[in-house]
C-alpha cells in the first residue's frame, strides 16, 4: 500500500473518524488528525531513536502507538461525513524520494475536501529549492514543521547518519521566508546525550530565525538503534553538565 493513494493515521486519529473502535476520558477531543505517509520500502534514513528508521531490529512504529493504514479517499470520506471536531490536519513526510510529490497531492486533497488547516511535517532531503515549499503553501498547507531533533551538530551526526545538519537549518530558514515568522516549527528532542546548556542554545537558535520549538522527550522506540535506552526522565545532569552552566 503506497501513499498517495493510502496514509497512515495515529489510532486516535481513527477512533475520533470511527473508522477504530475505542473511546476517549470524557471531555477529551482530538483537534489535529495526524498523518504519515506510507511506503512497503518504509523510510530511507536510519535515525538511531525512529522505530520507521531502515535499520530498525523488528516492526514498524512511530513514537510508540499504533498507526493504522486507510485509504485516504475513505478518511476524506469520514471527514465529510462525520461530526469529528477535527480543524487541522498534520502530514508528516518520511525519508522517499516520492515524499514531496505525494504530500502536495494529499494535502491538496485535504484542503479541498474538508477545508481543513494544514500543517506538514517536511523531510529536508525531499525540498531542493524554496520553490517546493510554495508548492506546499499552494495546497493548502499554511504551517510547516522540521524536526531537527538533535540540539548540536555532532549529536545529529551520531543519531541521524546520512543526513546533513546544514540543510535542515537551512529549510528551517527558507521555510520562514515562505510561510513567514513563528510559522515554521523546529522539532527538538531533550535526551539524546545533550547538555541542559546546548539545549537551551539550540531553543534560542530557533527562536532567532523566527521559528517556534515543539519540544519533545526521548522515549526508546522499539526495534530502534536507541530501544534499551533509558528514557530522558531517567538520565541524570551530572556535574560536568551543572559545571558548564556556571
Amino acid at each position: 500500500m503506497y501513499s498517495p493513494e493510502y496514509v497512515q493515521t495515529s489510532l486516535a486519529g481513527a477512533i475520533t473518524l470511527g473508522l477504530a473502535g475505542g473511546r476517549f476520558a470524557p471531555g477529551v477531543r482530538l483537534g489535529a488528525l495526524n498523518l504519515l505517509l506510507t511506503y512497503p520500502e518504509g523510510c530511507a534514513a536510519a535515525c538511531s531513536y525512529c522505530g520507521l528508521a531502515r535499520d530498525r531490529q523488528q516492526g514498524s512504529t512511530f513514537i510508540r502507538v499504533p498507526w493504522p493504514t486507510y485509504p485516504l479517499a475513505q478518511i476524506v470520506a469520514r471527514l465529510r461525513e462525520c461530526e469529528h471536531g477535527l480543524q487541522r490536519a498534520c502530514i508528516s513526510m518520511v525519508a522517499h524520494h516520492r515524499a514531496l510529490e505525494h504530500t502536495i497531492a494529499i494535502a491538496g486533497e485535504l484542503h479541498r475536501a474538508a477545508a481543513m488547516l494544514i500543517s506538514i511535517l517536511a523531510t529536508p532531503g525531499a525540498l531542493r529549492s524554496p520553490r517546493d515549499m510554495e508548492r506546499l503553501r499552494e495546497a493548502g498547507a499554511d504551517r510547516l514543521g522540521i524536526a531537527v531533533d538533535a540540539a548540536t551538530p555532532e549529536l545529529f551526526a551520531r543519531h541521524r547518519p546520512g543526513l546533513r545538519w546544514e540543510r535542515y537549518w537551512r529549510a528551517v530558514d527558507d521555510g520562514v521566508e515562505v510561510f513567514g515568522p513563528f510559522h515554521v516549527g523546529v522539532h527538538l528532542i531533550v535526551g539524546l546525550g545533550e547538555t541542559e546548556r546546548e539545549m537551551v542554545q539550540a531553543i534560542s537558535a530557533v527562536r532567532a530565525r523566527g521559528a517556534c520549538t515543539h519540544l519533545f522527550s526521548f522515549y526508546p522506540e522499539a526495534g530502534s538503534r536507541l530501544a534499551g535506552g533509558p528514557r530522558s526522565e531517567e538520565r541524570r545532569v551530572g556535574k560536568e553538565c551543572r559545571s558548564r552552566w556556571s
